[in-house]
């Protein structure tokens, strides 16, 4: 596995940010938290397991919300691209 590249910052306001990933199959991300933040995923394409409090697998057209200050990360399963967006709370 792999860790991904950073994203491109779509967006960077003081209400939040908009991320796009674009992953190659076995990327990660590693756990982390978004303090302070409602987050929303949006699998734009492909294949990707997002662990939270439990594991799920998203497949392009899937949007799953969590709040930030819980711990978050994702692998990609296939070629990817993800849509992140934190709005600040």
């Amino acid at each position: 596995m792999t860790r991904a590249a950073a994203p491109d910052i779509l967006t960077k306001t003081t209400s939040g940010r908009t991320l796009l990933f674009t992953l190659q199959a076995g990327n990660v991300i590693p756990p982390h938290r978004h303090a302070h933040a409602q987050v929303t995923i949006a699998v734009l394409s492909g294949e990707v397991e997002v662990t939270t409090a439990e594991v799920r697998t998203l497949n392009g057209g899937e949007v799953l919300t969590h709040a930030g200050d819980a711990e978050v990360s994702m692998h990609a399963r296939q070629d990817s691209r993800v849509l992140v967006c934190l709005l600040n709370e």
